[in-house]
């Protein structure tokens, strides 16, 4: 994806009001291209409610732009991609004064309990989707520096928004620091009018401005 137009980033950065970077492999019609194979949507540093995510990437194996009042964009096979970074994961366990520390490790997600400041157990998770939710489910522990079982007691969840029956969570990928989960996405097809952002933040994670909607989601 190396083909990439400044001013059709600033038009999509004016329209949609965030700073947006367009790339593609094939770009089709006249006078303006109107058909994309292979594009990709890279926003920075969007803030929720839920937790500050330091990139959303939104790929498409074809996009279409349908000419018209109002106009409409159709989107075939699409995914999306968010980058989760360590600063914004530990921000979110101190507003919340958490017993646990979660550490983005280069295999998993790591999970560290403490009672009154001493280290009590260490576990790595696998992320799972429950009823819609980011749990993370122990898969190898340490007690007091013993390894050992951990009990279900340990559970606990991501605090990511949870997903629509549209959303499917497809791939985990750990590094230092950093953790991106990638989604595949039902097709669509949108008019371009103002408020197009929002809802489709509804249709395919539907409580992500809503934090308060569901404080428990066990």
């Amino acid at each position: 994806m190396d083909n990439r137009s400044d001013l059709i980033d600033e038009l999509l950065s004016s329209y949609l009001k965030l700073p947006v970077t367009m790339s593609w492999d094939k770009a089709t019609g006249l006078p303006f291209p109107d058909k994309f194979s292979n594009a990709r949507l890279e926003f920075q540093g969007i803030a929720t409610a839920w937790l500050e995510l330091e990139k959303i990437a939104c790929e498409a194996g074809r996009v279409t732009f349908r000419h018209g009042l109002p106009a409409r964009v159709k989107v075939e096979d699409p995914c999306l991609d968010i980058t989760i970074g360590q600063r914004a994961l530990d921000g979110w366990l101190k507003r919340f004064q958490l017993p646990y520390r979660l550490e983005l490790g280069s295999e998993a997600l790591v999970v560290h309990t403490e009672i009154a400041g001493f280290p009590v157990a260490e576990f790595e998770t696998t992320i799972e989707v429950v009823g819609g939710w980011f749990v993370l489910k122990p898969k190898r522990a340490s007690i007091f520096g013993v390894p050992g079982y951990v009990s279900s007691i340990f559970q606990t969840y991501l605090p990511v928004p949870p997903l629509s029956s549209e959303s499917r969570l497809t791939g985990v990928h750990h590094a230092p620091g950093v953790l991106r989960l990638r989604f595949s996405l039902d097709a669509f097809e949108e008019e371009i009018t103002p408020g197009l952002l929002a809802r489709l933040r509804k249709r395919f994670f539907p409580a992500l401005g809503q934090p308060g909607h569901r404080a428990d989601p066990g």
